[in-house]
């Protein structure tokens, strides 16, 4: 059996919920040697998913072979040697972790991800060691765990069904399960596992099961890289886009917004009445004004291709990857004793050269390191703490999981309208009396029109102390693109204050907020929030 290791208890992701989906399944042999080049390989390819096999890490390294970008899942072996399963999934994600039943012979973590135009989909990483037989039971637990469910990895599984050159037991096994288990077998077309001992012929073995997922197969390929007996498969599913998307990022020119915000005379800002004095116009006047912002920002946006991490490695490595790379295909298209020798070879050349070039730069670093290094401070926190702690999805009091946003938003207002509820009559009937007599003589008063209107200058000096680094409301106008406003714009912003001031209204669209739930420390973070009546 394997136990999750310490790092598998991680944070509901991201907010992207993909329509396709980039899966990359790699039985390592060792996790720790193929870190460098894995990370590589999953930004050069934009993968969403990495599944691990035979990942040899043991529970008492819980930050082990971390990739920026990624959070990790594992199921770390610890009765014996070598073993183990990992997933990685990108933060940036709608996905969570879950709860892998009991198996008897297979090795399995997965992960819960939320799609958009499909049904959330459970993704597992699976090993089947060899000699193992493949059990009934351990594959319908995990095809159990969800309406739609992809397992990928490595089965040792050979049938000629897939392309294998023989059929042994599991295979033979794994064919009839298909009918009665109700899933689908996909296979790359070429070899997976080239064994170091070249009288050992190649297979497939690594393949993916799915039940239930109504995705298109894009493709399905054996990579020729990396350093291990076993080829990394690549499987993308989803609607068919034409071909790989190539990552990019949007820069923001903001001498541009700023010359674009002084033409003020738009259509938007035309609508907007000369004196503001109504709730209507109000929100009018706001609509108009977020519009224009947004639409400003966009026209002085463009996209660039996204930085790949293979420029960290120098020129004389990145040949050396190409060099390795290129006698793989040789071997996978002849293998030969000789081409299988050669790429194994360079798999180890490449192994010790990023090895060194990693050592080299650490050192480099450490010798020129000062208080004003831009990575002081980062290197100094990830020294002195524990590292990146993960906030888990929230269980709701039957123990099952909210992952989608309606599912979180009712599972935290259930609970806190439970706690702030009375359960029993209140002690005191004449205070609470009292004090709703008070509340209704307050807001039952006219509104006073003597307050101080706000000045151009206060509303001056608070878009001066914005902070650019916070992130935008949800209408998406950000605190860099205030900074930018003109005396115009400024102006009017201070019109609209005054006129909320003078109707005693709050406009509803600077009232919608997105609220992140952090859970106190010491608490179980996967518990519902409670009220910190301390506080009050």
């Amino acid at each position: 059996m394997s136990t999750p290791g310490c790092s598998s208890i991680p944070p509901l992701g991201g907010r992207r919920k993909p329509k396709n989906l980039k899966l990359l399944s790699f039985n390592a042999n060792g996790l720790q040697k193929n870190i460098p080049e894995l990370t590589n390989c999953m930004s050069e390819y934009g993968i969403d998913i990495a599944l691990i096999q035979e990942t040899f890490l043991k529970p008492n390294r819980p930050r082990a072979c971390a990739i920026a970008g990624y959070v990790q899942l594992r199921t770390d072996r610890t009765y014996a040697r070598k073993g183990g399963t990992a997933l990685y999934y990108s933060r940036s994600l709608h996905c969570c972790p879950i709860t892998i039943p009991p198996l008897v012979n297979m090795e399995a973590t997965g992960c819960r991800l939320a799609m958009t135009g499909h049904r959330t989909i459970i993704i597992v990483s699976v090993y089947l060691p060899s000699p193992k037989p493949l059990l009934r039971s351990d594959l319908r637990a995990l095809l159990a765990l969800g309406d739609a469910v992809i397992l990928f990895g490595d089965f040792n599984c050979k049938n000629p069904r897939w392309g294998c050159a023989i059929m042994n037991e599991n295979g033979e096994k794994l064919d009839q399960l298909q009918d009665r288990l109700e899933f689908e077998i996909i296979a790359p077309s070429t070899a997976t596992y080239f064994p170091h001992n070249d009288t050992y012929r190649t297979s497939i073995l690594d393949i993916a099961l799915t039940k239930g997922v109504a995705l298109n197969l894009n493709y399905i390929e054996t990579l020729n890289r990396l350093s291990s007996d076993h080829r990394p498969v690549l499987l993308k599913m989803g609607p068919p886009d034409g071909g790989r998307p190539i990552p990019t990022i949007k820069i923001t020119d903001w001498k541009k917004v700023s010359t674009a915000f002084e033409k003020i005379d738009t259509p938007p800002l035309n609508s907007i009445p000369d004196d503001i004095r109504t709730t209507e116009q109000i929100d009018h006047a706001i609509g108009a004004l977020t519009s224009h912002v947004r639409t400003v920002v966009k026209r002085c946006e463009r996209e660039v291709p996204a930085s790949s991490d293979r420029r960290k490695f120098p020129p004389d490595i990145l040949e050396l990857i190409r060099a390795k790379n290129k006698a793989l295909r040789r071997a996978s298209a002849y293998p030969t004793p000789e081409y299988r020798s050669r790429a194994r070879a360079l798999q180890r050349e490449v192994k010790a050269r990023v090895q060194e070039f990693r050592n080299e730069s650490w050192s480099d670093l450490m010798e020129e390191i000062t208080p004003s290094h831009k990575a002081f401070w980062k290197i100094t926190k990830a020294l002195k703490t524990e590292g990146y702690t993960p906030i888990p999805p929230l269980k709701r009091p039957d123990g099952s999981i909210a992952l989608d946003d309606a599912e979180v938003a009712e599972c935290i207002a259930d609970s806190i309208e439970t706690q702030c509820s009375h359960a029993s009559p209140p002690h005191d009937t004449a205070h609470i009396s009292r004090i709703e007599e008070e509340v209704l003589q307050k807001t039952s008063l006219e509104p006073k029109d003597d307050l101080t209107p706000v000045s151009l200058s206060e509303v001056q000096l608070l878009v001066r102390s914005l902070k650019t680094r916070k992130a935008p409301g949800l209408d998406g106008v950000s605190n860099k693109a205030i900074k930018c406003f003109p005396q115009q714009l400024l102006s009017l912003l201070v019109a609209i204050f005054n006129a909320c001031l003078q109707n005693c209204y709050f406009p509803p669209a600077w009232k919608e907020a997105e609220v992140i739930g952090i859970h106190k420390p010491g608490n179980r973070a996967t518990s519902l929030p409670a009220i910190d009546r301390s506080a009050s």
